[in-house]
């Protein structure tokens, strides 16, 4: 069996990196692909896996930006996710997430009173359904021959992945989408087109892809979360006394792990100023235990550019360290990280179910201007009440703090709290049943089952040339005007700006160059009429000295004398 994985970007696979090694195990064919390039470390994971497993390759998908439909596909699919999270069950944070990158005909469509959101998501489903299959992705496919198409990021409009399982349905090959994180099929894209399978971790998500997607059942495959098998059963890779000497952290009390979260939209104010403010708190509290404790604070590794201009130094026993768990020793500092801390903190991220595994007590608290990121994120309320929750929460760091001092006095112990959650959202076939045996075979089974064809693919064929000429319209004029979400106006506002700027510039410079022009040919006659007027002056004078010495030896030769009259001395 031949297995092709797509994803956003290769950097993704870590999340598959187990399901890769057991196809390689099992004698299968895989390929990696990705969309886009990416710099944390994801063509190296590629290479690696490619060089340690055989009949493991990588490459990366034909692009489909020269597609003349394309960018109105993409910008439509982005607009059905807005369409979608109208529904009042969705926060409000999605639909502030999702109106900025919408088109603005669907803004107004969607706007008409009662029918306007019903009517536009049906429309943008059949339009999505009447964009062809892309040429380039079938030949590319085509090439690959695999048996099964796993598609990692389908939940990600910007991605091509839609592209990739349109081309699979022309070559009736079957496709799998493998949900990669807790919160994708609540936060992130509608899945537009339902594969042939959908691989899930759990009954929630299952739940979500069939009430929220629309996926049939039958075709949601439960295997557990294959991405964190390595946790289970991994052990640390240093003493505590070691690792806390490479962090620069004092080995001798415990300390608090604060894991960064990828926030959007960015709060404000943003997590790396709240951080700060919660370890100030924290430096200042009255209880010792809390005062001394250390910090480790691991940014995360999307949002770098966060901790720009930011400094922990100053606070004493707090250290800044961390980056994508993509190679060994990265997964060693990530794991080393969670073990030897006594407490996980922070506000909304997967590095809490990596520390339930661990079994360190896992703490966050509610301020209001996060709200919009917990309490009003569906995925969030499953920390809270999936089998009991694993999550400590706190109203305000008062109470926080309160919890943290119970949670250093467990000394390191495992957490019982979070047992329960692990075993319905981490792994449903038991806590020692790995999800990654499971995953493989649902494939292996998939591939034998073979592909289901689509009909709406094929339906209503006569309005493609229409969608299809208005697509390639909507590039330039009033088509792109109609299709441009608020950022493009404010991109195409910053463009008009920097060409009138521009243009400003162009103007004072030709109007400095015709000023500059008419100077010089201004100080050119000023100077030819100068010279004009010496040469007239010359001419004069050599006029005047040549009638004077002409005149004069006349004068001579008459034997007058300058100033004497002609006959004068006669009388002598």
């Amino acid at each position: 069996m031949k297995v092709l994985f797509a994803a956003l970007h290769l950097a993704y696979f870590r999340n598959f990196d187990s399901v890769v090694r057991d196809l390689a195990a099992r004698g299968h064919q895989v390929h990696l692909t990705g969309d886009e390039p990416e710099a944390m470390g994801g063509q190296r994971l590629a290479e690696r896996l490619a060089a340690e497993c055989p009949g493991v390759t990588w490459d990366m998908v034909p692009s489909l930006e020269a597609e003349p439909w394309f960018d109105a596909a993409r910008r439509l699919r982005v607009s059905l996710d807005y369409a979608r999270v109208l529904d009042r069950r969705y926060p409000e944070k999605l639909r502030l997430r999702t109106r900025e990158r919408t088109a603005r005909v669907v803004r107004w469509s969607s706007a008409i009173p009662a029918i306007g959101p019903g009517l536009t998501r049906r429309a943008l489903a059949r339009a999505e359904r009447l964009f062809p299959a892309s040429d380039a992705m079938v030949e590319y496919l085509r090439g690959h021959a695999p048996d099964v198409v796993v598609l990692t990021s389908l939940t990600y409009s910007r991605s091509q992945q839609l592209d990739v399982l349109k081309a699979a349905r022309r070559l009736n090959i079957p496709v799998a989408a493998a949900i990669m994180s807790w919160d994708h099929l609540s936060s992130k894209a509608l899945l537009h087109l339902a594969p042939d399978q959908v691989i899930v971790w759990n009954a929630v998500q299952k739940r979500e892809a069939v009430e929220m997607h629309g996926v049939p059942a039958d075709r949601v495959v439960l295997t557990g979360a294959q991405c964190y098998d390595q946790w289970f059963t991994r052990k640390p890779a240093r003493d505590r006394e070691s690792f806390c000497a490479a962090m620069g952290l004092r080995s001798d009390r415990p300390f608090v792990l604060w894991v960064h979260s990828a926030l959007s939209p960015a709060p404000e104010p943003p997590e790396p100023l709240l951080v700060k403010r919660w370890i100030e708190a924290l430096r200042a509290h009255p209880d010792p235990m809390l005062r001394e404790a250390g910090v480790l604070v691991r940014p995360h590794p999307e949002r770098l550019k966060e901790w720009a201009g930011i400094s922990l130094d100053g606070y004493g026993d707090v250290a800044f360290h961390g980056r994508n768990p993509i190679d060994q020793q990265a997964r060693d500092d990530y794991f080393d990280s969670l073990y030897h801390s006594a407490a996980v903190a922070g506000l909304v991220t997967s590095a809490f179910l990596e520390a339930a595994i661990v079994g360190r007590p896992v703490l966050t608290f509610t301020l209001p201007e996060y709200r919009l990121h917990q309490e009003e994120m569906i995925h969030f309320r499953y920390l809270m009440e999936v089998e009991g929750g694993l999550l400590h929460m706190a109203p305000d760091l008062e109470r926080h703090f309160e919890q943290l001092a119970a949670a250093l006095g467990l000394g390191g112990a495992r957490d019982e709290k979070n047992r329960r959650f692990l075993g319905a959202f981490i792994r449903p076939f038991g806590l020692d049943a790995p999800a990654t045996p499971v995953f493989a075979d649902a494939l292996e089974r998939l591939a034998r089952a073979g592909g289901r064809p689509d009909p709406s693919l094929s339906s209503s064929d006569w309005l493609r040339p229409l969608i299809l000429g208005a697509a390639a319209r909507s590039r330039t004029g009033a088509g792109r005007w109609l299709m441009n979400d608020e950022r493009a106006d404010a991109w195409d506002d910053r463009d008009d700006e920097t060409g009138r700027a521009v243009q400003a510039r162009l103007d004072a410079k030709e109007q400095h160059q015709r000023d500059k022009a008419r100077r010089k040919a201004a100080r050119y006659r000023r100077e030819l009429a100068l010279a004009v007027g010496k040469r007239i002056k010359s001419t004069f004078r050599r006029v005047r000295h040549r009638t004077a010495v002409t005149i004069h030896r006349a004068l001579y030769i008459v034997g007058l004398s300058r100033g004497g009259v002609p006959g004068a001395g006669e009388g002598r």
